[in-house]
């Protein structure tokens, strides 16, 4: 009978909460104009990713949207009621710190371009836009539509427009869909913030070598390349330009200025050695490098059946080395089996010495898998600080550059 009632008492309050996973929005207000669109039925989980964000938002709802989605659901999805009509309290000036138009169906992108103000909506938009305020606007349609003359012109006409961001759908089936919400979220996150942002570049390295025996065999160590990825996400949605070298591993991040993907070791050295240093703001080396390669490839597969092969393996140089960086933040990894504070200590002492880091990400083997990650990070002057799990690395390794 408990049982039975609990299931009939009404909801928690907690049911609009979102579990955050960044603070990049944290004090941003964004205005949501949802158009209409099929795509619109994604406004939910997008909203929702923006909240995750910390971001705080006010939903929109144009009378073409009513027609896929309702206000009901937008106001669950952004814990605000969702404004549809024009009201005495002027609510169309804005007030946020910008208007993200997602969808922006065909009728929307034409009515902006001739600068139509007949409706809650776009004179919201058009509020934004005459207090130089970041608009952003994804189109979503079907191709016929977005191939039409009238929609071609206006489009390019927009995009003349100062402080407005058109974003990109994801192409299928002949249309131009609504991306993945959380991509998108971030998407956005780095264009509001990245203006904020002086010098930008960070490198980051993920994933690990190939040391190729023969044609066919490799020798290798293991990394899924998710710490690399997460941290350069973090970076990325905080407004920073990322170019991301990743060696084969599983994860790639979902966003990245630029990724440049590497095989062997050589492939990894090239690319690191082949960025311009002048133009980075620090970089973070959390790719698990070849310590040792065999000394030549052989040709072809080697036969199998042999009572024994032997592999002459000859040490690796440390790229990590190979980018100076003085003045600037440079962040490395370490892996080690028995660790304890004591020994990570003086590992990092050691390294940041040796390659002038900045701060050194000490873990220990047993304590790291895929459902935790505990590490050390242990700066250039002593200080340490516990990292309990791969989030918190990466919050930790971005506020370095905030």
């Amino acid at each position: 009978m408990a049982i039975l009632e609990a299931l009939h008492q009404p909801k928690s309050v907690d049911d609009l909460n979102v579990e955050p996973i960044s603070d990049s929005l944290v004090g941003k207000t964004f205005d949501v104009v949802v158009s209409g669109s099929i795509a619109s039925v994604e406004s939910v989980r997008f909203i929702r990713s923006l909240r995750r964000l910390g971001a705080t938002v006010q939903p929109w709802l144009t009378q073409g949207g009513a027609q896929f989605i309702t206000p009901l659901a937008l106001e669950w999805a952004s814990a605000n009621k969702c404004l549809t009509n024009f009201s005495g309290t002027h609510s169309h000036i804005c007030t946020s710190d910008g208007v993200i138009v997602s969808p922006a169906s065909s009728n929307m992108i034409n009515r902006l371009a001739k600068g139509y103000t007949d409706t809650p909506a776009s004179a919201l938009i058009a509020s934004a836009l005459g207090q130089q305020k970041p608009v952003f606007i994804l189109p979503a349609m079907h191709d016929s539509l977005s191939a039409a003359p009238s929609y071609q012109e206006n489009i390019v006409k927009i995009e003349t427009w100062k402080n407005v961001h058109i974003l990109s759908a994801r192409l299928e089936e002949g249309k131009r869909k609504f991306p993945e919400p959380h991509i998108l979220a971030d998407q956005i996150s780095h264009l509001a913030l990245t203006q904020s942002r002086p010098k930008t570049d960070i490198l980051v390295t993920l994933g690990t070598n190939r040391g190729y025996i023969d044609d066919v065999r490799y020798l290798s160590n293991y990394s899924s390349g998710k710490l690399g990825s997460l941290i350069a996400e973090e970076l990325f949605r905080n407004g920073f330009r990322t170019h991301v070298i990743a060696g084969p591993s599983q994860f790639r991040p979902s966003n990245a200025t630029k990724l440049t993907e590497t095989i062997s070791f050589q492939d990894m050295m090239n690319a690191v050695t082949g960025v311009n240093e002048s133009s980075l703001l620090g970089a973070v080396f959390t790719a698990s490098v070849l310590d040792y390669q065999p000394d030549k490839k052989l040709v072809g597969k080697t036969k199998s059946g042999q009572s024994s092969l032997h592999i002459e393996l000859v040490p690796t140089e440390k790229i990590i080395s190979k980018v100076t960086l003085p003045g600037k933040i440079k962040i490395g990894f370490k892996l080690e089996t028995e660790l304890n504070l004591n020994r990570a200590s003086d590992i990092a002492k050691d390294y940041c010495s040796k390659y002038n880091l900045s701060a050194l990400i000490c873990n220990e083997l047993s304590q790291v898998d895929s459902t935790r990650h505990f590490a050390w990070a242990i700066a250039a002057d002593g200080q340490q600080t516990e990292l309990p799990s791969k989030a918190m690395i990466a919050k930790w390794i971005t506020k370095q550059f905030l």
